[in-house]
């Protein structure tokens, strides 16, 4: 049930009809990383700006928001992002599990994230409809669940071996990406509460 829930955060019926938006996508994409990051790299801001450009457009077509990029072209909407942060950080995680020879042991894990601030205008009514933020995220994890190997040879029976599960070496243009899909929905639900 909480799952349901979590996921129809992002899930919303199409409009009955099609409203055009203006979107700059010309914004600024900041990159927040650390000393030694795994997954994010300074000189891809253009990908990851690209990445959620492409969700964009790809999530709007099925909501029935027809994106421009020309100011002169007609439209109902503008949508301005403000700020694309892409980041990655660590976190320890230490293992409490008495059974295994890993009890005690701490990992260090990565936790990749974007985060889009926007504002939506209605431009008829030179109105704000709605103002925020969208945030996403995936981080590494340690599991002791038995993987397919672990069934065949006959291993970790006791689930006490621990081991990283890494993230792709896309995640976060996978995260961008998703991160713009995400914003469509959310405005798809504003524009419709706006033109009732």
């Amino acid at each position: 049930m909480l799952l349901l829930t979590l996921s129809s955060c992002y899930i919303t019926k199409p409009l009955k009809e099609s409203k055009a938006l203006y979107f700059d996508n010309k914004f600024e994409t900041k990159i927040y990383n650390h000393f030694g990051s795994k997954y994010i790299n300074e000189n891809d801001s253009n990908n990851y700006s690209n990445a959620f450009i492409n969700g964009i457009n790809s999530e709007s077509q099925y909501y029935n928001i027809l994106i421009t990029n020309n100011k002169n072209d007609n439209y109902d909407f503008v949508l301005k992002i403000t700020k694309l942060e892409p980041s990655e950080s660590t976190s320890s995680e230490t293992i409490n599990d008495e059974k295994s020879q890993y009890n005690g042991k701490s990992f260090e894990k990565s936790n990749c994230s974007v985060n889009a601030k926007y504002i939506l205008y209605n431009k008829e009514q030179n109105i704000i409809v709605s103002e925020g933020e969208i945030y996403v995220n995936k981080e590494e994890k340690i599991s002791n669940n038995r993987n397919f190997g672990d069934y065949v040879f006959g291993t970790n029976k006791d689930n006490s071996e621990y081991r990283y599960k890494e993230l792709s070496d896309g995640i976060i243009s996978e995260l961008c990406e998703k991160c713009g899909k995400h914003l469509v929905v959310k405005i798809t639900k504003k524009i419709r509460k706006n033109i009732k």
